[in-house]
């Protein structure tokens, strides 16, 4: 099958430069979702789609009535689905799988008139583009896909590596992954970005104060200072650090926000130590609205990720965007994308100066003084601005011109 880049050329010559329709296949993260709404509805009309399957569904509560969603419009220019499919509708059986998901756009494609540029967020996607020839394609990677399929990782990677030679551009919050593709696709360097998360506008602080804010009723109780950590409880956090810190800071408060299994009665895993010490509160998942809250009001907030495992590795932590715009101090272990933001957040090398990092900041006041540069550098990415620069370039394809190259 031809490259999808030589398949649209001469449509994009024939196409209206006018507002095109920016399909997102799929919109199922939350980092994701908040991008893409950010799109200017003067500039492109918007159809975010999110794609569950059945168990997903069922484990998330989602009524069977509501299985079947229709596209609905949230705001001016922004239209959503939620599809609920069968399971191997995306990696068994693409071929029928993406069918729903092609109805629901080749409809709004109809309605909204213009040239279709087509976001997707996994390799098995590309499926769409070969049933819907948009004029722009745009592979945006969020992680490593070939975690996701350990048994099938030399498939999916192999889908990925198609998926980025035929796609206009690949975008990757990730540099680790962006220049991972760049060596496996050499001829698609050119093509592939390193576009980092952005952060919700109205998600920024009020000002880059050198001090938390009140704290949210959940945890307005607790002593200070309040030691935070907002993310899910798995297996890349490193549990014998967050004890070391519990255990080094008794008077204070250790905060965990996110989803956790229960703590095994008598369990002597660091995991189950940590959680099992009396200044240490896992409170469980917040909303995303409730994020900004919980991070202004942390003395310290915490990146504890183990730093040799693979997602870690290739991820771009939401924690850094998200404490940034709280402009409250960060420390980190040393993680590849972390170690981009030396001069914003406090990178750590091992657990002692991990430990000995937050025992300064909290010595001077809850502050080190870079509130100013984490502040600044969220309020210059934050999720419209980021996605300009996505639109930008798909303009520029659309108009026939090479795409400028990103910051």
């Amino acid at each position: 099958m031809p490259p999808v880049q030589a398949d649209h050329s001469s449509r994009r010559r024939n196409a209206s430069i006018g507002r095109p329709l920016i399909a997102v296949a799929d919109a199922g993260w939350h980092t994701t979702d908040h991008l893409f709404r950010a799109i200017d509805p003067e500039r492109a009309e918007t159809l975010l789609l999110e794609c569950v399957s059945f168990a997903n569904a069922r484990s998330r509560g989602i009524p069977l009535r509501n299985w079947v969603d229709p596209t609905r419009e949230i705001s001016p220019g922004l239209h959503r689905r939620r599809l609920v499919l069968p399971p191997g509708w995306m990696s068994i059986y693409p071929a029928l799988g993406m069918r729903p998901l092609s109805a629901t756009i080749a409809r709004r494609r109809r309605a909204a008139g213009g040239p279709l540029v087509l976001v997707f967020t996994y390799p098995q996607y590309l499926t769409l583009a070969d049933r819907l020839k948009p004029e722009v394609c745009i592979y945006f990677n969020v992680d490593d896909y070939r975690l996701y399929w350990p048994k099938r990782s030399a498939e999916v990677e192999a889908m990925e590596i198609e998926s980025v030679r035929r796609a206009d551009l690949t975008f990757c919050v990730s540099l680790h992954r962006a220049e991972e593709l760049r060596r496996s696709v050499p001829e698609a360097a050119e093509r592939i970005r390193h576009l980092p998360h952005g952060v919700p506008r109205d998600w920024l602080a009020p000002e880059a104060i050198a001090g938390p804010a009140p704290a949210p009723d959940r945890i307005a109780r607790l002593p200070r200072p309040l030691i935070g950590y907002i993310g899910s409880l798995e297996d890349r956090v490193d549990w014998a650090l967050l004890d070391r810190i519990a255990e080094a800071f008794g008077e204070a408060s250790l905060v965990l926000v996110g989803d956790h299994s229960p703590m095994q009665p008598g369990g002597e895993t660091p995991r189950d130590r940590c959680l099992a010490r009396p200044n240490v509160h896992a409170i469980g998942r917040c909303e995303q609205s409730e994020v900004p809250a919980f991070n202004r009001s942390f003395d310290v907030a915490l990146i504890p990720y183990l730093v040799e495992h693979p997602f870690n590795i290739a991820c771009c932590p939401t924690k850094i965007m998200d404490t940034f715009a709280a402009a409250r101090p960060l420390v980190s272990t040393a993680l590849p994308e972390c170690l981009l933001h030396r001069e914003r957040m406090t990178i750590a090398d091992d657990d002692a100066g991990f430990v000995e990092a937050i025992g300064r900041i909290l010595a001077a006041g809850s502050t080190d003084g870079l509130e100013s540069a984490r502040f600044d550098w969220a309020a210059g990415h934050t999720c419209d601005l980021v996605v300009s620069e996505l639109l930008d370039a798909a303009e520029a394809i659309l108009a026939g011109r090479s795409p400028r190259a990103s910051r």
